[in-house]
This record gives C-alpha cells, sequence and structure tokens, in this order.
C-alpha cells in the first residue's frame, strides 16, 4: 500500500522491527472482527485476520449481547497470538455516537479542551456527568485568523461501561474505544492518494454509515438503515445535500461502497445507477502486503470488505491515523496506569535488589580470603540502608500517584463545582484580607473535646454542634482549607468578615449551601513576623501601622453540591 501521507506524519517513529503491531476489534451486531496490522518501509503489513460469529457460540436462548461479546472476545483471546506490546483499538457504533461539527474563535491549542467544556451544553442534549467525550480539531494545527473548527463526539456513559466488562479478557493491551466511521475514515485517508472529498457509504447489520473523506476534512451520519434499497438511496441524497449546504462546498463526486452486503453485485449495480457519483471499492487487495507466513489464499475480494472497520481501528493503534478519539474513560486509564507504574515499581525493585545482592556475593567471595569480612560486611549494610532508602522514595513516588488518583477521580466530575465555589470564596473576601492557599483533601472528620494532635485531625471541639450530627463520621469527606492572612488583626474580624460569607455561599442553581461545617481553626491565628513580611500594613482606623495575623479557615463540602 502506497501511503504517500505516512512519511508526512513522521513514519521513522512508528517504523516496526518485527515486536510491535496493533489489533482492530469490530465489535458488531452479528460479531467480532479482529485485523492484526504493523507498518514498515512506508507499507501496511496485514499479520493476522480473525472472525467470530455470534451464531457459532453455544449460548442459550436468553443469552444477552454483553456475555455473547465476551464469550467471542475470549475465543480471539485464545485463538490468536497477542503479545503484551500489542495495541488493541475496539469500535463502538456509529449510531451510539453524537457528532457536532462546529467553529470557535481563535483560541490557543492548550485551551480548546477548556472552551468546550462549556459548549457542550449548548451542543449535547445531555448532562456532562452522563456523557464520556472527546474531540478533534480540524484543517490542521494552525490557528486560523477566523476560527478553530472543531469535531465532538460524545456518547452516553452507559453506553461504554456497559461494554468494558466484555472486554476484560483484553483490558491490559486495551488503548483505545474508536468509533467505527471515524476507523473508516482513517483508513480511506491513509490510503487514498487524491486531495478531492470522496464519500464512503458502509452498510452493516442494522446501520449504514455516511461518512466524508478530505484532506482536512471529516462529516459523518449515521442511518438506521441496513438494505440497499430506495430508502437507503434516499437518505444518501439528503445526506450529500445537506453536507454541501452546511459546508457551502462542491458535491464530492466519488462514492466508495463499503461492508459484505456488496459480495452481492446487483447491489452493487443498483446504487450506481440511482447515484450521480462515480461509483467504486476501495481497492485495497492489490496494496496491502502480506507477512510471508501469512495465509494468502484465505484472503479474496469476497471477505476483505468485511475488516475495513477493523483495519482503520489498527491504523490508530500504528499512529498513523489522522483523527485520533478515544472514548476509554479517563479513570479507567487513570488506574491502568497506576497500575502499570506500580508493576513497573516492583520490578525496578527487584532489579536493584538482585543486582546489588550478586554484586555483594561477588565482592564478599574475592575479599574474603583476604580480610576477616569485617569491612565487607559494612560495605554490605551500607549499601542495604542505601537501597532501602531508594526503596522508600519508590513507594513515596507511588503513594503521591496513588492520592493524586483518589483526588482526580474526586474532581473530575465535580470541575463545575469547583470553578464556581473557589470564585465565590474568592470574591467573599475583604479588600484587606489576602488569601495565602487553598488545598483539598479527603479525610474521616474527628470530633473530640480536646484541641486537636495533629494537621491530618479536622476540627477540635470545645462544645457539641448540632451541624456534627449531619457529618457521618464514617466515611471520607471532602474538606477545602483556605489560609490567608488578614491586616485586620482581630479575631472576631475574621469570623465576622471571612467565615460567615462562606458559611452562606450557596450555588447558583443550588439553595443548599455548599458547605455543611465551616470553622476557624485553633491554633492558626497567630501574628506574621517581620521576617515573613517586607512590609506592615498601614491600613487600620486610626492610621497607626499594624502586625497582619494568619489564619486558617476548614470546610467540608456538602455532598449534595455535587
Amino acid at each position: 500500500m502506497n501511503f504517500r501521507a505516512i512519511y508526512k506524519k513522521g513514519l521513522d517513529s512508528v517504523r516496526l522491527s518485527g515486536g510491535k503491531s496493533a489489533w482492530g476489534l469490530e465489535i458488531g451486531d452479528s460479531g467480532l472482527k479482529a485485523v492484526k496490522a504493523s507498518a514498515r518501509d512506508g507499507e501496511l503489513f496485514i499479520e493476522a485476520i480473525d472472525r467470530i460469529d455470534y451464531s457459532s457460540i453455544e449460548h442459550e436462548v436468553t443469552s444477552k449481547k454483553p456475555e455473547l461479546i465476551e464469550d467471542a472476545v475470549n475465543i480471539f483471546k485464545e485463538r490468536n497470538l497477542i503479545s503484551k506490546s500489542d495495541k488493541i483499538i475496539v469500535s463502538l457504533s456509529g449510531k451510539m455516537i453524537l457528532s457536532r461539527f462546529f467553529s470557535l474563535p481563535p483560541i490557543k491549542k492548550s485551551r480548546i479542551a477548556e472552551a468546550l467544556r462549556y459548549e457542550l451544553r449548548k451542543q449535547v442534549p445531555f448532562e456532562p456527568d452522563e456523557i464520556i467525550w472527546d474531540y478533534q480539531q480540524f484543517e490542521g494545527d494552525r490557528v486560523t485568523d477566523s476560527s478553530v473548527k472543531i469535531g465532538l463526539f460524545a456518547t452516553k456513559k452507559e453506553n461504554i461501561y456497559g461494554l468494558l466488562p466484555s472486554l476484560a479478557p483484553i483490558r491490559v493491551n486495551l488503548d483505545a474505544i474508536q468509533i467505527t466511521p471515524i476507523a473508516i475514515y482513517n483508513l480511506v485517508h491513509l490510503s487514498t492518494d487524491s486531495d478531492e472529498d470522496v464519500i464512503v457509504v458502509n452498510v452493516e447489520q442494522g446501520n449504514t454509515d455516511f461518512i466524508v473523506v478530505g484532506r482536512s476534512k471529516y462529516w459523518n451520519r449515521s442511518i438506521p438503515i441496513s438494505e440497499v434499497n430506495t430508502t437507503l438511496i434516499r437518505e444518501i441524497q439528503r445526506s450529500i445535500g445537506y453536507y454541501v449546504s452546511v459546508t457551502k462546498g462542491t458535491k464530492p463526486e466519488t462514492l466508495y461502497l463499503m461492508g459484505e452486503v456488496f459480495e452481492d453485485e446487483n447491489k452493487i449495480k443498483f446504487v450506481d445507477e440511482n447515484l450521480e457519483s462515480k461509483v467504486k471499492f476501495l481497492d485495497l487487495l492489490d496494496k496491502i502486503k502480506m507477512l510471508k507466513d501469512f495465509d494468502r489464499p484465505a484472503l479474496n475480494k469476497q471477505n476483505i470488505y468485511g475488516f475495513e472497520t477493523a483495519l482503520g481501528l489498527s491504523i490508530q493503534g500504528l499512529n498513523l491515523g489522522e483523527i485520533k478519539i478515544n472514548l476509554l474513560p479517563l479513570d479507567y486509564v487513570k488506574e491502568r496506569q497506576v497500575s502499570r507504574q506500580k508493576i513497573l515499581v516492583c520490578v525496578i525493585t527487584m532489579a536493584i535488589f538482585l543486582s546489588f545482592f550478586t554484586q555483594s556475593i561477588k565482592d564478599y567471595m574475592i575479599w574474603q580470603p583476604l580480610s576477616n569480612g569485617v569491612d565487607t560486611v559494612t560495605e554490605t549494610l551500607n549499601e542495604v540502608k542505601k537501597l532501602e532508602r531508594v526503596y522508600k522514595g519508590i513507594e513515596k513516588k507511588v503513594k503521591i500517584e496513588e492520592d493524586n488518583l483518589h483526588m482526580w477521580k474526586s474532581i473530575g466530575a465535580q470541575g463545575r463545582f469547583w470553578v464556581e465555589a473557589v470564585s465565590k470564596t474568592i470574591d467573599s473576601i475583604p479588600e484587606n484580607v489576602y488569601l495565602v492557599s487553598i488545598e483539598s483533601l479527603w479525610d474521616i472528620p474527628h470530633f473530640d473535646k480536646k484541641e486537636r494532635v495533629s494537621s491530618k485531625g479536622f476540627f477540635e471541639k470545645k462544645e457539641e454542634s448540632t451541624s456534627n450530627k449531619n457529618i457521618d463520621t464514617s466515611k471520607e469527606v471532602l474538606i477545602i482549607s483556605i489560609r490567608g492572612e488578614s491586616y485586620a488583626p482581630k479575631v472576631s474580624y475574621i469570623e465576622e468578615k471571612v467565615k460567615k460569607p462562606i458559611e452562606k455561599l450557596t450555588l447558583s442553581d443550588q439553595k443548599l449551601p455548599a458547605f455543611i461545617d465551616v470553622r476557624l481553626v485553633q491554633g492558626s491565628v497567630q501574628h506574621v513576623s517581620d521576617t515573613d513580611k517586607k512590609y506592615i500594613s498601614e491600613n487600620t482606623a486610626d492610621g497607626i501601622k499594624s502586625q497582619p495575623i494568619s489564619f486558617e479557615i476548614q470546610c467540608i463540602v456538602n455532598p449534595l453540591s455535587f
């Protein structure tokens, strides 16, 4: 296959020497299709092809589709060689995806994701916490003077989380969840040399994908039709007309047909006679390279056209895809990264230990005849201590990563709360009070009659508080710590002007307070020494210079605010 565009994308970084490859796994309504591919010297190689029909799986009639998918995935794993380095990209049907294409004002690439979070409510008819989404910037990476072209792809969480249990057998290798239309786009984009826009009609069971492929363009529409008839023709004509109207461009002249349904030449003729476009097949058979040990006779014109989606998915796994959408949940990705880090830390630690142990034995064997061994033992103990410090350092880093993951999980779905709550807190602070930091942690609240022993505990308690009754001390709560400095050196001023406004803080769409408990931490109110500050405030009522005081306020976030 002549991939002229591959070299523009830096093929040298993805050339394979026999060890790296990627699987594309199409999860269809009737079965599973898989293609294993690799890239070398500007050519795409197919290493394996597999197909498992659900009808071939022995199952009770009452079996649900997730169970059939999991059985098919297990069969796929059993009869194919999958190395630990192999990436697996899985497809999601286009009918489960909501696609939106629009323009943003000129904006830095690093800020596009942030801007899209505000656009979600306009573009997607679901709440942000109900969906998983990703985006692609089109027309290159350059920001034009006029606008930034964006493609937004979203699906309901239930579609992804309903699929993930069925993919448990390949969890270690699962790298991305892509959608069928984009997989086909990547295949056509990579395998055609023409710069003109083309149309792809992919007919599969229960759904037809209408896709526009251009050098810097992508547009798709999913149609709930799987029969080649006059209804399909009308929908294709409607899709072409709508695309031309919204893009204000020219009508694409070339139309590629994909799907097993076009094994029937009469259906090809029917489409060709009823559409003005030039009907073609993507000429893959003559351009795809095969490994020497691959059974080429098994590949023919009839079955190659059933594996376009799987081949397109493998292209993304090889980092050759033009569009790189990934609908894997972020918590799933983060959890897997932490697990991999733990494994890596264990491997590194064991390697260090074995290396040290081996070297220590060698040293002892060499020097034992020449000395009484005291020096060697001393050195060995010192090295053991060094190794212990190294291990504790690595262990500490792993703990930090776990804490970051925990905090990331807690914050990820509540971004709107953080933006609004922090913003309103800052706005409520008087001019002569300065915030030093706003931090958060998950902890179990501790209420006792004595003063707090350490900073890890929560608020000390002198008297019984009615608000404490609403706090479950058996579960972790989200605690926000606000540290600041006041140039009105009175505790009563902090209580009245800082603490009370925070207690009354509510979010725009809720009547309940954002925090269920707000307290001034005892022992936190202290004078700030001259060495800590280069200047002393003159902002007092009598004009006499005053020494600022520091304070800390801790708040328990109301779970209902989320």
